[in-house]
């Protein structure tokens, strides 16, 4: 939200430096940046067209005299429509700048046509992001022709602050809202606002409206007056100027001055073209199902049940608190405008914005609840304002329809508890304070809120509102720590939290399957014995899972069926062995990869034993287990069975899916599957974590190809090569491997990658060579390998 430091200063006298109030601001809980409004823009002169003329060669541009005083006139050619005789624009002369210095005018001939400057738009001199035509300067003077543009507009140094917001700060959705804190921090009082209301005493607006609020739960209050007789004109500079250094565009007269109320107060009102509401009653209901309403950007909106509606007769006029409709805008022709205010119910609201999939700058701040108590104030300071810009008569009288009066709350307060909260020492005085300064009032042991601060319902906001203010810089470090048990998260809770989130990256979405299994399952995975429980609801699943594989293979049947060919899924559980009448339970990790590969555009990723296998190694690293050792093992249950150590422990298995188990689970694709012990893993892993700071030196990297027995694995080889190396071998990495009649019998080739880097200077080929042949021997000595 951007909001005028010059708008600020109506309502409190305030002479502290920019960036004092952008932290003051932020230190109050509303994070503020500052936008600065300095001039990109360099001698742009005030000027005049006194005559203009089709260009001979084009159908759209105009050659056009601009006296820019001092008895001096420019030709300058333009393409602007809204060129006109005796109209002020913004004349840059040759050497003017543009955007900071970044465009320079110079002298150009257009279709053989010499133009001695240009005339900018509203965009070009970044006073708004209008560009449609260019500025005309209303309401100015010939005795001040060639003066500086920024005088002849008045543009101040104006900055702009953006503030970003948290969703309960709705009260400071305004200007008021943001110099109400600003008051606080510097100890300022804020002025009010002085208007006039000039009432027709002829005109009673009993006479000319009715309101029915049938939806008083959806619209507690409900307000309106007129102003007839007005004229539908373009906005005075002062107005255009406000709006517009706050990001929003100028549109009339009568829509200006709503937008400026609503950045203003905070409350936003909606004006109605009187003569378009037929029936001369306004009604506030819920919608029907499949009711429409085109709203006033030309769209048709599909209503559901419920959402809020202002209506006439049979005519739906706005969409409550988001959208006024197109039958009802403000137009040139208006000549009486019926100003509404109102008070919705905030959640209502946020429904009613959602589900027609609309948010303006209304709902956003029905959303957040608005100030019942200033709506009467802040329409008739519009009415006044539209009344005194269109030149209209106030009817006299306003309706308000208060049907269910809000309550103030009462908030009770415990010095003593906030000060235990907080870990500050304040007094009684002090705290008193600080909510006078908030507009609270005491009442007994309690606090008074104000209607804009819907943001506080608990004590526990009180004491927010102690910390914001007695500034979070000021209250003292604590060298002690409490917290209730319920909030310490276990390691194994944490681990299965990390597990997750690692998965979710690696694409694995999770799985939930029933902890009771059949019997028929119990002995495909493992040969652990588990408890028999009593299931009356179902004899067939009464047995406690020793696995979590049954479940994740009907998981994946059940997906193959629906044509899905690539997919992981993951369960995190629990899983029961019974030893000796002794129900034993641990957690475990199972996964499964199914289907061969992954179409895409720059590859075909293909899943198989090696994947799986490369994706858990990356899973255990992360929680730092360290000697991570695969070994494979005749097993009844696969033709391929992969064990996983840690060193020497156990921590699981990695498994293909043979055709005996695809049949009975009804799997045709390729399937790998794994399951983990996190128990055992979390007994593993290694809790000393260290840093070291990356080498900004480069590394060199030597290929080896090596000829072995199949009998021994390339982990066996690369922890060997790690063994006997010094600290410059960084990494190794297997990346080719080949078993074929050609190389003999019970051998195969392995092509290892070694990296080698130093975090003190550069290596040279000596460095790197004299370490490798190292290797080479060592590896032909231990594993009577062949260098190929």
């Amino acid at each position: 939200m951007k909001i005028s430091l010059a708008w600020i200063k109506e309502y409190i006298d305030i002479d502290a430096p920019t960036i004092e109030i952008s932290d003051a601001l932020t230190s109050l809980g509303l994070e503020c940046n500052i936008i600065s409004n300095k001039l990109t823009f360099t001698d742009i002169v005030l000027g005049k067209i006194d005559s203009y003329s089709a260009h001979p060669n084009s159908d759209h541009l105009n050659i056009c005299s601009v006296n820019i005083g001092n008895e001096e006139n420019l030709s300058i050619v333009c393409g602007a429509s809204n060129v006109d005789k005796n109209i002020f624009v913004a004349c840059a002369k040759i050497g003017s700048t543009l955007d900071n210095g970044k465009f320079k005018i110079k002298k150009a001939k257009l279709r053989d046509v010499e133009s001695f400057g240009m005339l900018c738009s509203e965009k070009e001199l970044n006073i708004s992001n209008n560009h449609e035509g260019i500025l005309i300067v209303n309401n100015a003077k010939e005795s001040i022709l060639g003066a500086p543009i920024e005088d002849a507009l008045d543009l101040s140094n104006d900055v702009i602050l953006e503030i970003d917001l948290t969703p309960n700060r709705g009260d400071c959705l305004s200007h008021l809202g943001v110099a109400r804190e600003l008051a606080l921090f510097f100890n300022k009082t804020i002025k009010k606002r002085d208007f006039s209301l000039i009432e027709n005493k002829s005109l009673k607006i009993n006479d000319f409206i009715k309101v029915t609020n049938n939806a008083p739960d959806y619209c507690p209050r409900y307000s309106c007056r007129m102003v007839k007789n007005l004229k539908v004109k373009e906005s005075p500079l002062w107005l255009q100027k406000k709006i517009e250094s706050i990001g929003q565009k100028s549109i009339n007269n009568i829509v200006d001055a709503a937008n400026f109320i609503m950045h203003d107060y905070g409350h936003p009102m909606h004006t109605f073209d009187y003569n378009k509401i037929n029936s001369k009653e306004i009604e506030i209901r819920t919608a029907k199902d499949s009711e429409e309403i085109v709203t006033l950007d030309s769209q048709k909106r599909i209503l559901k049940h419920q959402q809020l509606l202002i209506c006439n007769g049979d005519k739906n006029i706005a969409l409550a608190g988001v959208m006024g409709s197109y039958d009802s805008e403000i137009t040139n022709s208006t000549k009486d405008v019926l100003i509404e205010c109102a008070y919705f119910d905030p959640i209502k609201i946020r429904q009613g914005s959602k589900k027609v999939d609309l948010s303006t700058e209304s709902s956003k701040r029905f959303e957040r609840d608005t100030d019942i108590e200033n709506m009467i104030n802040a329409l008739n300071n519009l009415t006044s304002i539209i009344a005194e810009l269109g030149e209209g008569e106030i009817v006299t009288g306003i309706i308000d329809i208060y049907s269910k009066i809000k309550e103030k709350k009462l908030v009770d307060f415990n010095l003593e508890h906030c000060n235990s909260f907080l870990g500050t020492n304040l007094s009684q005085e002090q705290s008193n304070k600080i909510f006078l300064n908030l507009n609270f009032k005491k009442m007994k042991n309690k606090w008074e809120i104000p209607y804009y601060r819907n943001d506080i319902i608990r004590e526990v906001d009180l004491y927010e509102e102690i910390a914001r203010v007695f500034g979070y810089d000021n209250i003292p470090t604590s060298n002690s720590f409490s917290s209730s048990f319920s909030a310490i998260v276990e390691d194994d809770q944490k681990i299965k939290n990390n597990l997750r989130t690692i998965l979710s990256a690696k694409g694995f979405n999770e799985h939930y399957s029933n902890s009771l299994y059949n019997i028929s399952v119990l002995e495909d995975f493992n040969s652990n014995k588990t408890s028999e429980i009593i299931n009356e609801s179902s004899k067939d699943m009464k047995y406690l899972r020793n696995s979590l594989l049954p479940g994740l293979l009907n998981a994946i049947s059940f997906n193959e069926k629906r044509g899905q060919n690539f997919l992981k899924l993951f369960e995190i559980g629990r899983v029961h062995s019974l030893i000796k009448n002794y129900n034993k339970e641990q957690d475990n990790l199972a996964m499964v990869w199914f289907g061969e590969q992954k179409d895409h555009w720059n590859s075909n990723l293909k899943s198989d034993i090696f994947y799986a296998k490369g994706e858990i190694v990356s899973i255990l690293k992360n929680f730092k287990i360290d000697s991570i050792n695969f070994k494979v093992n005749d097993s009844k249950f696969s033709e391929l069975n992969i064990d996983i150590f840690s060193k020497k422990k156990y921590l699981g298995f990695i498994r293909l899916l043979d055709y005996n188990l695809k049949k009975k689970y009804n799997v045709n694709g390729t399937l790998i599957y794994s399951e983990l012990s996190l128990t055992e893993i979390n007994k593993s892993k290694n809790i000393d974590v260290y840093y070291s700071k990356p080498s900004s030196f480069p590394s060199i990297r030597r290929d080896i190809s090596l000829l072995v027995e199949t009998k021994i694995s390339s982990q066996d080889l690369i922890n060997y090569i790690f063994k006997i190396s010094d600290k410059l071998l960084i990494e190794a990495n297997v990346f080719d491997m080949y078993i074929g009649k050609e190389l003999g019998e019970n051998l195969k080739s392995i092509a290892i990658a070694l990296i080698f880097q130093s975090a003190e200077k550069t290596l040279v080929d000596k460095d790197v060579d004299n370490r490798l042949s190292l290797i080479l021997d060592k590896i032909k000595s231990k594993f009577r390998a062949i260098q190929r």
